[in-house]
């Protein structure tokens, strides 16, 4: 997600270089190199799972490096780069609005306002659906590293709320977001 947002503010960059990266075959690298990326980052979990006890968990040591990674790169770091570029984007947006007059065709300009406006709207719903739907999992994997020392406390109740939190954060909100489209046909006129 975060390089089609890059991609949509280089599209409508007015650098003819900052432009040049939106071709085919550079996506496909992205992609490529994404995909390995993201199957090297998590790599690191088969060193630091303990399965001594007959329970795969993280062993006490890692817990916290691993909830701040997965905290910054799956929580903060993308939604502020989502962000970023989202409102470079709008910025590059209203840039070339200002420099095109029509001449003859005065609903020349109504249809690009139009899809502009389709384009902001599109990248402003990605950025809040993938807020809505990311950022409860770093808050919730933080909250349970900071109350596991008080989990003996806990009543029954508290244990399946909490329990239940966390099935609807982990699994749900994340198959949310990635069946969630906002790809149509705004460019297609």
């Amino acid at each position: 997600m975060i390089a089609a947002c890059v991609d949509r503010w280089a599209l409508c960059s007015q650098n003819v270089k900052i432009r040049s990266i939106c071709r085919p075959y550079i996506a496909r690298r992205v992609l490529v190199l994404s995909l390995l990326i993201s199957a090297l980052l998590p790599s690191q979990l088969f060193v630091y799972f303990d399965n001594g006890t007959g329970l795969c968990k993280l062993s006490p040591f890692y817990s916290l490096p691993y909830k701040i990674f997965a905290s910054i790169a799956i929580g903060i770091l993308p939604f502020v780069l989502m962000i970023i570029f989202s409102l470079l984007a709008r910025h590059n947006l209203h840039l070339i609005r200002s420099r095109i007059v029509p001449t003859n065709n005065p609903t020349q300009h109504f249809r690009i306002h139009k899809r502009d406006h389709d384009l902001m709207k599109m990248l402003v719903g990605e950025v809040a659906v993938y807020f809505m739907t990311k950022i409860p999992y770093p808050a919730n994997i933080m909250y349970q590293y900071f109350t596991t020392r008080i989990a003996a406390d806990k009543s029954p109740m508290r244990l399946a709320v909490e329990t239940s939190v966390t099935f609807i954060i982990h699994p749900i909100l994340t198959f949310t977001y990635c069946c969630t489209q906002f790809y149509g046909n705004i460019y297609n006129e």
